[in-house]
């Protein structure tokens, strides 16, 4: 398992849950964030868009330490996303294959420049007024930050969607000894070296249960902080429970096994090491 450790976040701590940590706590901060990328999938989302950026730019605007780019990764554009996400100044990346959103969230990263990328859904239901939270427990010590509902609520869940999150979330926690309680939400801040540098495997949904699994393998900590989920703006959800469900228990079940196998091979690998005495 991940040793657990505690993240130095001083007035934070309230909303924050430390989920894995580098076996001590972690003083002082990692290297500075100067850039932040804000990268938001949008499939046909005209209705949408241009309040979500209007919303996201009055708080970044409140952030005037960080330099900040706004990308909007376009999935297969039918409708005036493009049109309306240009008109409020974010930068239109194109997702050629347009077979889901880790395919366009990997575009997106490739196409990013920020020390720090925040993932946000252009639907409406993530609140820009946290990204303060979450930049301040990155620069505190976290690798990866993931908005927990359970720690701040919902206005858009269903019995569905809150038993799959809590069945995978479980599993997920087991497979790599995290205290993680929803790893599955889409509101996400990383460091860049956590998207960046790979060949992403997730096309859909699953993309969440990587991310996570690659900033552990990594060995990055990773900090919940509370954050409210939102009902869903306008236009249509683009989650199907059954197909998107099954992908993620194979996500969880792909990585979770791998990880634990890299375990067993490096805990062999030190334990048949020569003892010099």
């Amino acid at each position: 398992a991940v040793a657990a450790g505690r993240i130095s976040l001083g007035g934070l701590a309230r909303r924050v849950h430390a989920v894995t940590g580098a076996a001590t706590k972690i003083e002082g901060t990692r290297m500075p964030i100067q850039k932040v990328s804000v990268v938001i999938p949008a499939r046909n989302e005209e209705a949408t868009i241009g309040p979500v950026l209007d919303e996201l730019n009055a708080a970044i605007a409140r952030l005037p330490r960080y330099r900040f780019e706004t990308l909007v990764v376009v999935d297969n554009p039918q409708d005036l996303t493009i049109g309306v996400a240009q008109a409020k100044g974010a930068r239109i990346v194109l997702n050629p294959r347009a077979i889901g959103k880790g395919a366009a969230l990997a575009t997106g990263f490739g196409q990013s420049t920020g020390d720090a990328i925040i993932i946000f859904d252009s639907d409406g239901s993530h609140n820009p007024r946290d990204i303060g939270i979450f930049l301040d427990a990155l620069e505190h010590g976290a690798g990866l930050v993931v908005g927990s509902r359970v720690l701040g609520g919902s206005d858009d869940h269903n019995v569905i969607r809150l038993f799959g999150n809590a069945v995978f979330t479980l599993m997920f926690s087991i497979l790599f000894g995290t205290t993680i309680m929803d790893v599955l939400n889409g509101y996400k801040a990383f460091v860049r070296d956590v998207a960046v540098g790979y060949k992403h495997r997730a096309k859909g949904f699953d993309c969440e249960i990587e991310i996570a699994a690659r900033a552990i393998r990594q060995g990055y900590p990773l900090v919940e902080v509370a954050t409210h989920e939102n009902k869903r703006a306008g236009g249509k959800m683009k989650s199907r429970a059954l197909k998107d469900g099954f992908q993620i228990m194979l996500a969880v079940l792909r990585e979770g096994l791998a990880y634990r196998a890299w375990q067993l091979f490096h805990w062999r690998r030190r334990n048949n090491s020569p003892q010099i005495t």
